[in-house]
């Protein structure tokens, strides 16, 4: 089946040319060249396999596009483009929804390498409906976690998590107390090979300690290790 990408950029030359290249990569390609344009070709259209959003837009921006579509689609991948690389932006966005961020300019071939890693796995895991009586929830502290719709309780409240947070989590818990590079995550859990400089796996395990440390800037679960990557540190327990 062929996957189905919505691009959202005003910017007509850099629209064109990835619209292109993605329909020669054997996309479907449905384009907005704004915010509100964005929301109604996504209600129209949907579902789609990704989202290629711009954060600067007439209109609605790109981080309120993303906000309102997350309300009720926590499976459709997210890659923003921006040109403010900021740490306080990108960190923003994440928050908001987003997947994955790339900043301008960026190289073609590794837009068309993450379009390819995030709709194959947007595919993959989109959350399954209950059975009744079953339950395979996975819990850790005073963390309730069902792998199968990625709903999340703790103190923090209820989540449902998205596709890219439910990867996330779940290659921390097949590895307990194991350090993970950012390398390994980066490959494991975004699809992306060698010496790729980005901060997007700092700034999205930020994210994912928000549903269940108790305070995020000291985390006593998911730990950082200095020079070397992150630490899942709770006892597991698995509902029979």
């Amino acid at each position: 089946m062929q996957k189905h990408i919505l691009l959202v950029e005003d910017e007509p030359h850099l629209a064109f040319n990835m619209e292109l290249n993605l329909r020669e990569e054997g996309y479907e390609v449905s384009l907005a060249t704004n915010g509100d344009e964005a929301l109604k070709v996504y209600a129209e259209k949907g579902p789609f396999s990704l989202i290629i959003l711009d954060v600067m837009m007439p209109g609605k921006n790109g981080l309120q596009v993303a906000q309102e579509i997350r309300v009720n689609d926590k499976t459709t991948g997210i890659l923003m483009l921006t040109a403010r690389a900021s740490e306080s932006d990108i960190i923003l966005g994440l928050e908001l929804g987003a997947d994955d961020y790339m900043t301008k300019p960026f190289s073609l071939q590794e837009l068309l390498l993450r379009v390819r890693r995030m709709a194959d796995r947007s595919e993959l895991f989109r959350p399954q409906a209950k059975e009744p009586g079953k339950s395979e929830k996975i819990r850790f502290e005073d963390v309730s976690w069902d792998p199968r719709t990625f709903e999340l309780t703790s103190r923090q409240g209820n989540f449902v998590l998205t596709a890219l947070e439910a990867k996330v989590l779940r290659e921390f818990l097949e590895h307990p107390g194991e350090v993970l590079s950012r390398q390994h995550l980066l490959s494991q859990v975004w699809g992306l090979n060698g010496n790729v400089e980005t901060r997007t796996v700092d700034n999205f395990i930020m994210r994912l300690r928000k549903f269940f440390e108790v305070d995020p800037s000291k985390p006593q679960i998911l730990l950082s290790m200095r020079g070397r990557g992150y630490k899942f540190c709770a006892t597991l327990e698995k509902d029979e």
